[in-house]
């Protein structure tokens, strides 16, 4: 194989295939898929431009994966695993959650990394930066006005601008040595004890004041509440929350969508419980209580069902007319399924938790959010059943007995496959099945010691099993993203700085941009 020509010279050649296949640079690829032999030995010439299109739906997939799986899967995860080791609120926001925050970020970066692709993860990375400090922030201030809390937002700035000034410093002078390195951490350790140094202080300061008597809020009425969006966020007792700006610049956004949203009074809401959903939720997704996310939509999904049959029922007695038999018995059978004296059977639970789609919020959505969750549907299943999720925010904190059973059995079989460990043996017997078998016993005693309708004591270990689950699927996801962009870099002779600071940075910031707005 040639080990010095560039792969973009494929295009100065008739015999594509035969030069993929002798040229060492279009085989760095660590992605599971081989994009390049699909283009120019699979598809060939005539077919070229329907894998280009192919790629490019396929592209959006996997950023729409790499999102739901880092904010509906990895993310709850962290939060369950930051309360069972009771860490303090200010200590997870700034580690956990802002880890959880950056996810996509960091795994497509290691990715590029082990891929030998540095322009690409340098790109990616300021790229993102730039894309939420303009394009984000700039379409939140144009949505609605409002005041941010200053001291708090100056601190990350202060930081946000110190680490990317000693990066270009770095580059400038064309050198980066261990001990920069070790800068880049301590300049992130120094920014969280100024965090947790100024929680103190500002508890401190706070329990030596006075507290208002709390009054009773009438909800507004519709010209109040437009009145409220020209001064969403009034100064409080909490303005200055060392916590409420968000661990980085991307949470400071996600926090001013908080104030847009959240801040519309409908009745009287404590300081403290203002300060615990800015300092747990404020650092992943501040804007949202992820009432559309895909495991937490599960009695929308029969509640749906059920108003649509009594309304359908209501509709043709009113005419004076019976409905057709086969709607009747239709109903029957449909009701007979999933309810039982008004309590929920096993079956119905398990439909309800893997439906990717929230019915009731659906129809109500405009036909390009329908056509867009119809897309993420097929992903959303597949993380729904590879992945554990403890979520406090959800009925019995999303326990679904059978799902869960079977999320033992799924799980670590989906581990072994992926870190392709199919093949490993240990003392003459494979892996996969020794861990197929342990996976076995371990839901036949889950099943039996489980209750249907309460959580068991141990429910919280599935937290740290989703962890690595969401991690490994992340990962995953993020490096065929990498090597994809790479198969579309040589497609369209893109360098791989313009793709990380266009493609993969708008990929992987994209997703908060319309959550905040």
């Amino acid at each position: 194989m040639d080990e010095t020509t560039d792969c973009v010279r494929i295009h100065d050649t008739q015999e594509k295939c035969a030069f993929y296949e002798n040229t060492v640079s279009c085989h760095n690829s660590e992605g599971k898929l081989d994009y390049m032999y699909f283009i120019f030995c699979y598809l060939q010439q005539q077919h070229s431009w329907a894998g280009i299109t192919l790629c490019v739906f396929w592209l959006f997939l996997l950023f729409i994966g790499l999102g739901v799986t880092a904010d509906d899967f990895l993310c709850p995860s962290l939060v369950v695993i930051t309360k069972t080791l009771r860490l303090s609120q200010n200590i997870a926001g700034v580690t956990f959650l802002a880890f959880g925050n950056g996810a996509p970020d960091i795994f497509s970066s290691v990715a590029g990394t082990e891929q030998g692709r540095p322009e690409l993860v340098i790109g990616t990375l300021f790229g993102a930066g730039i894309f939420v400090t303009s394009v984000v922030v700039g379409s939140i201030i144009v949505s609605k006005p409002f005041k941010i809390m200053e001291r708090p937002f100056l601190r990350d700035i202060i930081f946000y601008v110190c680490a990317a000034f000693w990066t270009f410093l770095r580059f400038y002078y064309g050198e980066v040595t261990l001990w920069h390195s070790i800068g880049f951490i301590a300049l992130y350790i120094l920014y969280i004890l100024v965090v947790i140094i100024s929680r103190i202080i500002y508890n401190k300061y706070k329990n030596k004041t006075p507290k208002v008597p709390e009054i009773e809020i009438q909800p507004p009425t519709e010209s109040e509440e437009q009145k409220k969006a020209a001064v969403a966020f009034q100064p409080t007792g909490d303005e200055d929350n060392p916590e409420a700006a968000g661990v980085v610049l991307r949470s400071a956004t996600e926090a001013l969508a908080y104030a847009i949203n959240v801040i519309n009074v409908k009745e009287a809401i404590s300081d403290d419980e203002i300060n615990d959903r800015f300092s747990f939720r404020g650092s992943i997704s501040v804007a949202k209580k992820r009432h559309s996310s895909v495991h937490s939509h599960h009695e929308h999904v029969i509640k749906a069902l059920t108003q649509s049959m009594d309304s359908h029922s209501i509709s043709v007695h009113s005419n004076g007319h019976p409905p057709p038999l086969d709607t009747q018995i239709s109903k029957t059978s449909l009701s007979s399924l999933l309810s039982s004296n008004g309590e929920q059977t096993l079956l119905r639970e398990f439909l309800m938790h893997i439906f990717p789609i929230d019915i009731e919020a659906w129809q109500e959505k405009k036909w390009p959010y329908k056509i867009f969750d119809v897309i993420k549907a097929p992903v959303c299943c597949l993380l729904i059943f590879t992945v554990p999720v403890v979520d406090y925010e959800n009925d019995k904190n999303n326990w679904c007995k059978p799902l869960n059973v079977l999320h033992i059995l799924s799980a670590p079989m989906f581990v072994i496959l992926a870190l392709e460990y199919n093949d490993f043996y240990v003392q003459g017997f494979p892996l996969w099945a020794i861990v197929f078998f342990i996976s076995v016993v371990l839901a036949v005693v889950v099943f039996f010691t489980s209750s249907d309708d309460i959580p068991p004591i141990y429910h919280c270990i599935y937290g740290y099993f989703g962890f690595a689950t969401s991690v490994i699927w992340v990962y995953l996801l993020a490096s065929e993203i990498v090597s994809l962009l790479q198969t579309i870099g040589v497609i369209f002779k893109l360098s791989d700085t313009i793709l990380g600071l266009t493609v993969l940075a708008w990929g992987n910031s994209i997703g908060g941009k319309i959550l905040l707005l």
